[in-house]
């Protein structure tokens, strides 16, 4: 008959075998898990205890029952355990491959030193689960330090990924502000010609205008007067705001907009001593527009709206709302809409979050009553560099 100590340390070892490695790894993804962390936690916890009761069912048929099935219960638990983890965490299935990859070397690695500790010094004779050699013991430090520079490598490729996504996506943006820029500067141009051309011709249709005075031919004046009115250049130069980069890219969308049948209106307070950079606000305002004029473009309803509207709440934030039509039901990830060209969230609504967060702001999406409603508020401090 076992002992109450050998008693307590089987019933003891699955729980040590598993929550200090399972509940972590939740943890990681507390963001984005489909239960509530203390409901996983319990859950964990049930598991943790049928585990021990299995444990103490083989370890009491014996030493030969134990030695066949220990090894079989604890991969086939650890199996669960992943199932698990993929079931309950809603993440892309290389990051959470990925992250268990990690956790499982660590506890292998330190299960490795306990089984070597317990044999080495506490235990009489090597049992199934515990190895008392130097060669035990060095592999499992190589397999963590090959975990850990493998997982270093990743990290890095990830990251000068992710680093070039981001600089390909603010040059796509940069390259359409300048595009809007050029094309305002040639409308400009255009403009002032005509401008000359008409200043040249003043001359002549002064000396008409003075025939029609000394005639006292009034109808004849207001006739000749609307015809000159309907033949000078009109004011194609279009102007949101004061700062050339934001009205620009606010230009560049509201065209695609109108070519393509949508209303498009704008209200824009945008501060001259904006600390935002440049190429943030580019890539900011961007994303949101271009979204807008796509989500509208699919819709075949009669009338399309697109409304902008940037204002300064204070003098510390700015607020930035984009409104569009949207009679397509969206789909939501933890209050981010996923994207309908690819699977899980796009790139463009996670560059707009990482730059409200640079910016000590907040982001929203929610979409009502046909409306598709996007918000950004970003910390701003007038005059700061």
């Amino acid at each position: 008959m076992m002992k109450l100590i050998d008693i307590l340390m089987i019933l003891l070892f699955p729980l040590l075998d598993s929550l200090p490695f399972a509940l972590p790894r939740y943890w990681l993804f507390r963001d984005r898990l489909r239960l509530p962390f203390r409901y996983i936690v319990l859950l964990q916890s049930i598991l943790a205890a049928i585990y021990s009761v299995v444990f103490y069912a083989i370890n009491r048929g014996g030493y030969a029952a134990a030695e066949q099935w220990t090894t079989i219960t604890r991969y086939s638990f650890l199996l669960v355990y992943l199932i698990l983890a993929f079931l309950l965490i809603r993440d892309s299935f290389s990051k959470l491959m990925f992250t268990w990859l990690l956790f499982l070397a660590w506890q292998f690695f330190v299960l490795g030193n306990a089984n070597y500790i317990e044999s080495k010094f506490f235990c009489a004779v090597t049992d199934v689960y515990a190895y008392a050699s130097w060669q035990f013991l060095v592999s499992r430090y190589l397999m963590l330090f090959g975990a850990c520079y493998v997982s270093f490598v990743t990290l890095q490729v990830l990251e000068v990924s992710r680093t070039r996504t981001q600089l390909e996506e603010e040059l796509k943006y940069a390259d359409r502000s300048l595009q809007a820029q050029k094309k305002q500067f040639d409308g400009l141009a255009t403009h002032m010609d005509e401008m000359r051309r008409v200043r040249h011709d003043l001359r002549q249709h002064l000396a008409v205008v003075q025939s029609y005075i000394d005639r006292d031919d009034k109808a004849g004046l207001a006739d000749y007067i609307d015809l000159y009115k309907s033949q000078m250049p009109p004011d194609t130069r279009e102007r949101y705001c004061r700062n050339d980069v934001v009205n620009a890219i606010i230009c560049y969308y509201a065209s695609l907009a109108r070519d393509s049948g949508i209303e498009f209106e704008a209200g824009v307070d945008y501060p001259d001593d904006c600390p935002v950079s440049d190429t943030d606000i580019t890539v900011l305002l961007g994303n949101l527009l271009e979204n807008a004029v796509e989500a509208c473009r699919q819709e075949a309803v009669e009338r399309r709206l697109i409304t902008l509207r940037v204002k300064r709440r204070g003098s510390s934030s700015l607020l930035i709302l984009v409104d569009n039509t949207c009679v397509t039901p969206v789909m939501f990830a933890n209050g981010m809409p996923l994207s309908s060209k690819k699977e899980g969230g796009g790139i463009g609504t996670a560059s707009v979050s990482e730059i409200a967060a640079r910016y000590g702001g907040t982001v929203q999406f929610e979409q009502n009553s046909e409306v598709f409603y996007a918000s950004v508020l970003l910390q701003i401090v007038p005059g700061s560099n």
